[in-house]
């Protein structure tokens, strides 16, 4: 590995963990909100400098109507990654934006600091943006949906698992049931709207990174894998970097073939293969729900940089 790149990837985390302290020392927990709203703001900020030109990065919400007319509309989102390149906002006020389903990529919920009730909150916040599907003429859609927490209460990854299962194994308040994100899912499938059903990553500063796959199990019912991906030091810490990856690698693959991105950026690539993140031997794997079909499905790397030395 060249060192002078490792270090480099990890300035990010540490400069963003630095800013996070310096103001938690001068501010305390008195001013929650002011401070959330900074935090927001550095994430927002780092991710306009290194993601291409085309694509904003605002605050606001998702708009559109069904087929019947009747508003469908999300909740306020910390982060949205849409394409102006491409697509109009339906309002717009310096960076706090409304707009519609198409042009958004992705949305980021951000935390200070992650407890079940938080992480729970995050989910929340984004887990019903399925019904923007119901948009007349809106064919092929995913809005990747990620949590960004600069520190955590919970122990990694087993109380990020616990959460999670707790989260989606709760069907009231309008969320939907574990059995039915398996069939939506499963009918969405061949499109990429399969993904909507799920978070698709959680990232923790002082932690490590949890992303989700979907696999078909031997009883040909779908399953939401949650891999961990732990710091491979306290010298070393790629957090930041990692999530800006998977944003770029979900938000600019051609045809919205997540991974493809890099496929026409060689050399930004081969430096992300410096990207040093590595899975627990034991209890990295999440598999809900649970199913003892698990042990005939073909979990790939979702991260092939990823290293354990």
């Amino acid at each position: 590995m060249d060192n002078n790149i490792s270090r480099y990837f990890s300035t990010h985390s540490y400069e963003l963990m630095s800013k996070m302290k310096r103001l938690d020392y001068l501010i305390g927990r008195d001013h929650w909100l002011s401070v959330g709203n900074y935090k927001e703001e550095l994430l927002r900020n780092l991710l306009r400098n290194l993601l291409p030109k085309k694509y904003e990065v605002s605050t606001g919400f998702i708009l559109s109507l069904d087929q019947n007319g009747n508003e469908l509309k999300s909740k306020q989102q910390d982060i949205i990654i849409w394409n102006s390149n491409e697509f109009s906002a339906i309002f717009r006020d310096d960076e706090f934006v409304i707009v519609p389903p198409e042009a958004c990529q992705a949305v980021i919920e951000v935390k200070s600091t992650l407890t079940k009730n938080t992480l729970k909150k995050a989910m929340l916040a984004s887990d019903d943006l399925y019904k923007f599907m119901q948009t007349p003429s809106l064919y092929q859609f995913k809005i990747a949906k990620f949590i960004f927490s600069f520190g955590s209460d919970l122990k990694f990854p087993d109380g990020y698992f616990d959460t999670i299962c707790e989260f989606y194994d709760n069907d009231k308040d309008g969320q939907l049931s574990a059995t039915q994100r398996q069939e939506f899912t499963k009918e969405f499938f061949s499109q990429e709207s399969s993904g909507n059903f799920t978070i698709d990553g959680i990232f923790s500063l002082n932690d490590g990174s949890i992303l989700r796959e979907i696999a078909l199990g031997s009883d040909k019912k779908f399953i939401f894998i949650f891999r961990s991906f732990d710091l491979i030091s306290n010298e070393v810490n790629h957090v930041y970097t990692f999530f800006e990856h998977i944003i770029h690698s979900e938000v600019n693959s051609p045809n919205s073939k997540h991974g493809f991105y890099y496929s026409k950026q060689p050399g930004l690539f081969s430096l992300m293969s410096e990207l040093s993140l590595k899975t627990p031997e034991e209890g990295g794997t999440l598999v809900y729900p649970y199913t003892d079909s698990i042990r005939s499905v073909n979990i790939k790397d979702l991260y092939k940089g990823n290293r354990s030395d």
